[in-house]
């Protein structure tokens, strides 16, 4: 019986003290997951922090890529701005061009119309003058002939009185 009190004893001690040794392998446990948990996320932030930088040096670099991408666009719109005010250059000169020859023509035009105007009033005045003239000539012969009709008429007279005086002689 007292081996038997022993034995529960010492199994009892030694129970306990498996059970101290589990609390402690579970402390020792719990301890080590809590550094494997800060381990773990020190080397998250790390990685975290190193994705977050080369995220930012490639978003840099495609940055620039479409900075020099959009500044080569805006090189080739002002080179297509600059030809097309060129070939409107040119356009407008052409058509200043064919406006200055066709108000030439049309300068040519009237001054032709305007010669040939005064050409016109000349001949109507030559015109009127040789009217004038005739009218003139017209005039002095119905002149004459009425002088003519007046002298024969006096010498009528004059010979009815000579007439009348050789009667009464």
């Amino acid at each position: 019986a007292e081996d038997d009190e022993d034995n529960d004893e010492e199994k009892e001690d030694n129970d306990e003290e498996s059970l101290a040794e589990d609390d402690e392998d579970e402390d020792n446990d719990e301890e080590s997951l809590a550094e494997d948990d800060e381990d773990n996320d020190e080397e998250k932030e790390d990685n975290d922090e190193e994705s977050l930088a080369e995220d930012d040096e490639d978003n840099d670099e495609e940055k620039e890529d479409n900075d020099e991408e959009s500044l080569a666009e805006d090189d080739e719109d002002e080179d297509n701005d600059e030809e097309s005010l060129a070939e409107d250059d040119e356009d407008n000169d052409e058509e200043k061009e064919d406006n200055d020859e066709e108000s030439l023509a049309e300068d040519d035009e009237d001054e032709d119309n305007e010669e040939e105007s005064l050409a016109e009033e000349d001949n109507e005045e030559d015109n009127d003058e040789d009217n004038d003239d005739e009218d003139e000539d017209l005039a002095e012969e119905d002149n004459e002939e009425d002088n003519d009709e007046d002298n024969d008429d006096e010498d009528e007279d004059l010979a009815e009185e000579d007439n009348e005086e050789d009667n009464d002689e």
